[in-house]
């Protein structure tokens, strides 16, 4: 990877004299960066009268290129890359699309056959700004300042929007992965996060291809602390495969790759500008240590809105400490209350005193972790002007997270975050911007590592030899599967005849409920498959006769279970990144409510139980309105338990759900339980 991106010598094949040619923009991009070692030039139509400073060929090279970068046609690419590979080159950068997938096959073999790296086929090339080296025949600025930001992006367009149009914005690297025939967006992040100059990486995703090497490289990034922002497209959804439960028809790609990044400690962003807020935040370098946010503004009706949207994001404004509000309303002018969110403006006279001491204050206060200079923010304006020298005051007095903010994103802001920027002060562009980095600010902290438990459960051995080669298993097969990981179940029996299903109910004792266990069957409820309530042999010999006319199989006779708040378990097998689980109110609530929570597994009670206290429906738990405290214990217990069976059965079972897991005052009983298994 350093042979990639941070080469001693380069050698460029295509060369062109042609002003419109990629060869062409290629050598005055790379001559115009700055990069100190080797440029090495091979193009055989130029190199007889180039007085030796073209090369006929790689093989005519007077040294050793540790990096080739082809810029030719496809019907070149191959030989070429044959010729790159028999000099010992390290690394290479190829520009053409190569749109036949055998013969990016054959590169990648040949490649990889060397223990080389590829930026490519079909990339816009790179930039390593912290060495000066421009690899890519598109123009872009030459004079951008580096800084800490590390950038892969499988959209060229991408890099090239946040390279060429946002200066507040200081690089360290840019990649255009390209299609990844060898080298992955994972390997990039892996040698970013290396980099001592690094301190956040933003990724814009189409596709994860080595989902091993991403989940490494992020747990790599989080244990140094580095934080990673991802913008990732293409939401296809699982339920594509008939799926056969809610949790298998709601949770989408997306859902369970957002889970998965959460488990990470990485930070998804929704659009483009939400992506270049965060890394702009996340480039300051400085952390939230508390969880209050504070703002400062020039307009009673803007600190509102902020205020609005900081509930929207989940952020809450810190409440200001005794000492903090008389060293604010010291500075005021009279009828000015020292609030925050905090308009400071009065009259302007001793306005940037105000303001900078007004600022310090709240910084210094215990209770705010990040702070927020919000004005409409523009360049060549003498008020802004002196509101920059307030904030750059400011700023060197506190070493917590400070940023500016303006409050329209289209605000000509350029020149006034230039100079911000070289201060190490981000503008961020957009009040819901803001927001959202901000809220990925305070979200980033220490997460646990994406590990299973050291040995597996004492029973999984047993049931991946029962349930192999097999599709689905029934419904009281599944509560002893839920029994062997701790999953409460109700008692039950197997009826195969009225006076068998009379002498279950006996057996059992109090009401039953009746269900048909024929296969294949979701929502059994919808189907009339379910009879609850049954307190009496007649009726339960009624209940057994209706069944088994419109259903086959033998029926299950079960406990009815005292009531409770229903909520809905379930877990979905994802080929590349492996289960994950599904807590939800259940019954008519998992879709009356639409909430719901994914967890990658396995997990923890604790962190089920963190995540279902994030839920509104968490509240009915609780003993909402004078109603009893039910067992959110149970409830999280249950979950990990199911976890930790997903990750054990992971090469066995497809889906899973238990809809509804009754959580009652002691218990949180699966009265469902069905499962899909993986095609053998």
């Amino acid at each position: 990877m350093d042979a990639l991106l941070a080469p001693q010598s380069i050698a460029l094949v295509g060369v062109s004299d042609r002003p419109d040619s990629y060869g062409h923009a290629l050598d005055r991009m790379l001559s115009g960066g700055g990069f100190s070692g080797p440029i090495l030039r091979v193009n055989p139509r130029l190199a007889a009268q180039s007085g030796g400073r073209i090369a006929a060929a790689l093989a005519d090279l007077p040294d050793v290129p540790e990096h080739v970068v082809l810029s030719l046609a496809t019907e070149r690419v191959e030989a070429a890359v044959d010729a790159a590979l028999a000099t010992g080159a390290r690394a290479l950068t190829l520009f053409s699309e190569c749109p036949d997938p055998e013969m990016r096959r054959r590169i990648g073999d040949r490649v990889r056959a060397a223990g080389a790296a590829l930026c490519g086929p079909n990339s816009m090339g790179f930039h390593n700004l912290t060495h000066g080296l421009r690899v890519t025949p598109f123009p872009v600025p030459l004079d951008l300042k580096p800084g800490g930001i590390g950038l892969i992006a499988q959209s060229g367009s991408i890099l090239g929007a946040l390279m060429n149009n946002d200066r507040r914005l200081r690089f360290s690297q840019a990649v255009s992965t390209g299609s990844e025939t060898v080298t992955t967006a994972a390997d990039y992040l892996h040698w970013m996060i290396d980099q001592p100059e690094t301190r956040v990486v933003g990724l814009f995703l189409e596709t994860v291809r080595d989902p091993l090497g991403f989940i490494a490289a992020m747990e790599a990034a989080a244990a140094r602390d580095l934080p990673v922002v991802i913008l990732k497209v293409g939401r296809s959804a699982l339920s594509a495969r008939m799926a056969i439960s809610h949790t298998g028809a709601l949770v989408g790609d997306d859902a369970l790759f957002r889970a998965l990044v959460r488990r990470l400690g990485g930070h998804m962003a929704g659009s483009v500008d939400e992506m270049a807020a965060m890394l702009a935040l996340f480039a300051q370098g400085r952390r939230a240590t508390a969880p209050g946010i504070a703002s400062i503004h020039d307009s009673g009706g803007e600190r509102e809105l902020m205020a609005d949207m900081a509930e929207d994001h989940g952020l809450s404004y810190a409440s200001l400490a005794p000492e903090t509000r008389a060293r604010i309303q010291s500075v005021l002018e009279p009828g000015i209350a020292a609030d925050n969110p905090l308009d400071a403006w009065g009259t302007g006279q001793g306005a940037q005193e105000t303001y900078t001491r007004s600022v310090a204050a709240m910084m210094a206060d215990p209770g705010v972790g990040t702070g927020l200079y919000v004005l409409n923010w523009r360049g060549n304006y003498y008020l802004h002007e002196m509101h920059g020298r307030a904030l750059a005051d400011a700023y060197r007095q506190t070493d917590k997270p400070l940023a500016a903010v303006s409050n329209f994103s289209g605000s000509d802001d350029r020149a006034i975050s230039a100079y911000f920027a070289d201060l190490g002060i981000p503008l961020l562009s957009g009040m819901q911007n803001a927001m959202a980095a901000v809220r990925a600010l305070h979200d980033h902290g220490p997460v646990a590592r994406f590990r299973p438990p050291a040995m597996p459960h004492p029973r999984a051995a047993v049931w991946r030899a029962r349930l192999a080669g097999r599709d689905w298993i029934g419904e009281a097969e599944g509560y002893a599967l839920f029994a062997d990981y701790g999953i409460a179940c109700p008692s039950h029996m197997l009826a195969a005849s009225r006076d068998e299903a009379v002498h279950a109910a006996r057996r059992i004792g109090g009401s039953v409920v009746l269900k048909t266990t024929q296969g294949g069957l979701s929502h059994k409820s919808d189907l009339g498959g379910v009879q609850t309530g049954l307190a009496t042999p007649d009726a339960v010999a009624a209940a057994y006769e209706d069944l088994a006319e419109r259903f086959d199989g033998p029926v299950l006779v079960a406990r009815m279970v005292d009531p409770g708040m229903e909520w809905s378990l379930g877990a979905v097998n994802d080929p590349d990144f492996g289960p994950a689980v599904r807590i939800a109110p259940g019954g008519l609530f998992v879709d009356l409510l639409g909430e719901d929570v994914l967890l990658m597994a396995p997990f923890t009670p604790d962190e089920a139980a963190s995540a279902i206290a994030g839920l509104r429906a968490a509240r009915l738990l609780a003993g909402y309105r004078g109603q009893p405290v039910l067992a959110a214990p149970a409830l999280g217990e249950a979950a990990a338990a199911l976890s930790r069976m997903a990750w054990d059965l992971r090469d066995t079972l497809d889906e899973i759900e238990s809809n509804p897991v009754i959580v009652g005052t002691q218990t949180a009983t699966a009265v469902d339980a069905v499962l899909r298994l993986r095609p053998s």
